[in-house]
């Protein structure tokens, strides 16, 4: 294999570290594709720089799959150039499949690109993983038809060694269960559980709700508050959520809390969410970003949850990073930002983007042109920052507001719409999807332009999903 110039080096240690910053925000770019495959394999014997890139990208919760695909080339690549021992393939895999989902999106990946002639040394790092990531839990969690990969199908490929009875048992039925073949073993005590409930003719399933140990039988089948719910008949009640929620992730919360109210949830589940919602250890453990908290209030106005949510919001502010030196936010106000994209306008999320560097940093100075132009002025809550902004009307061109507002910033960043006429330029960021992985995205793509590739844990990001 021949080793590139150092200049060639470079200028790909650039590119590849923007294309993932880039992801932290921006959903297609998390796509492996050509590109990232051409910039792995130039850089394969760039060993050390790779590690830490791979390193750095698996830990960031939004980069999963692209750390992945990375992780493959680069392994797929060394071994081919006769550089990687199997003991390095091994390795490098305990590094990068850390969830039980992971074996099988590896091995998808390769398979969609090169075939099922995949090198051996991945072959068994893999089976590693699968030795040391699949047990009943992970069974009945994550093999399920939507998995790029059936847990079985892994099994069946790499051939790893079950460490004993139970997970025998794990392995044997993961294929068993793709041809509907019952019993379940009485090892496997999670999907017995599930097994029994899915049993239960559907006129005593609302009855079971009312067991008093109904939270728990839930809990050990591992069923999510979206199965509970098709094992409903698609009917939840109030007595059906309170069962699911202690389950439920934070972030999961967030999205139903309008379905909650639709239920008449009682006084006490009500106050008991309300206490966890607001709760700074609650938000920092769960990943919420502003942005779906914010969605959520939106979503819910003016309701029980308002005051909780609005204490969520301050505690997120902490994952928003406080820009250094002077930062023009031009904040897109026309008739196109109008438009709804998930659960909240692009007007309402350029808004909470800008107001949140603004509330981070003194030196962040945010301006919204539209049908008022001027000078926003940030402060107090972050659900009070955003109603400042005037609603959006009109058409009111982005290359305008910057001509007539940047000079002497340090960065100037557009918020707009994708059909706005203007081109990023030296220190600009022209963000036309304004969402919470942007606040990850600024600073990494900054790094990025400088060649500042800063992989320690220091620099993990927020970024979800």
């Amino acid at each position: 294999m021949t080793t590139p110039q150092p200049s060639v080096v470079t200028a790909a240690r650039s590119e590849l570290f923007l294309l993932a910053a880039r992801a932290l925000a921006d959903r297609r770019a998390r796509e492996p594709g050509d590109r990232l495959a051409g910039l792995v394999a130039t850089l394969a014997a760039d060993d050390a720089w790779m590690s830490a890139f791979i390193g750095w990208t698996r830990r960031q919760p939004a980069l999963r799959l692209l750390a992945l695909a990375a992780a493959a080339e680069y392994l797929r690549t060394r071994l081919t150039a006769r550089l990687a021992t199997s003991a390095e393939a091994r390795r490098l895999g305990g590094e990068v499949l850390l969830r039980p989902e992971d074996p099988g999106d590896l091995l998808a990946y390769l398979i969609g690109r090169y075939g099922r002639s995949i090198p051996k040394p991945i072959k068994q790092a893999v089976a590693d993983a699968a030795e040391r990531l699949y047990d009943e839990h992970a069974l009945a969690v994550h093999d399920t038809p939507r998995a790029a990969m059936r847990f079985a199908e892994v099994i069946a490929l790499t051939h790893p060694e079950p460490s004993g009875k139970a997970q025998n048992d794990v392995f044997q039925y993961a294929a068993r269960r793709l041809k509907r073949e019952r019993p379940v073993p009485e090892s496997l005590t999670t999907l017995r559980a599930r097994a029994e409930l899915h049993d239960l003719p559907a006129a005593r399933r609302h009855r079971a709700l009312e067991r008093p140990d109904a939270a728990a039988l839930f809990a050990v089948a591992r069923m999510d508050w979206e199965q509970v719910a098709v094992w409903l008949g698609g009917e939840m009640t109030a007595k059906a959520w309170a069962v699911v929620l202690p389950s439920m992730t934070y972030r999961q919360r967030l999205t139903v809390l309008s379905a909650l109210d639709g239920a008449g949830l009682s006084g006490e589940v009500a106050n008991r969410l309300c206490a966890e919602l607001a709760d700074e250890i609650s938000v920092r453990r769960g990943g919420a970003l502003p942005l779906e908290i914010l969605a959520a209030c939106r979503a819910v106005p003016g309701s029980r949850w308002s005051a909780a949510l609005e204490r969520a919001l301050e505690h997120a502010l902490g994952q928003v990073p406080a820009l250094e030196g002077r930062t023009l936010v031009l904040v897109d106000r026309g008739a196109a930002m109008a438009r709804r994209d998930g659960g909240l306008t692009r007007a309402d999320a350029a808004a909470a983007v800008a107001a949140a560097l603004a509330l981070r940093s003194p030196s962040v100075e945010a301006v919204q042109f539209g049908p008022a132009a001027g000078r926003v002025d940030i402060g107090g809550s972050l659900l009070e920052s955003v109603d400042r902004f005037h609603e959006p009307a009109g058409d009111h061109p982005a290359a305008e507001a910057v001509r007539a507002h940047a000079g002497g910033h340090d960065r100037v960043i557009v918020l707009t719409h994708p059909d706005a006429a203007v081109e990023p330029a030296g220190s600009w960021h022209v963000i036309t999807d304004p969402g919470d992985g942007w606040f990850a995205a600024i600073p990494a793509i900054e790094q990025a332009r400088v060649g500042a590739c800063l992989f320690g844990k220091e620099n993990d990001v927020q970024a979800r999903a």
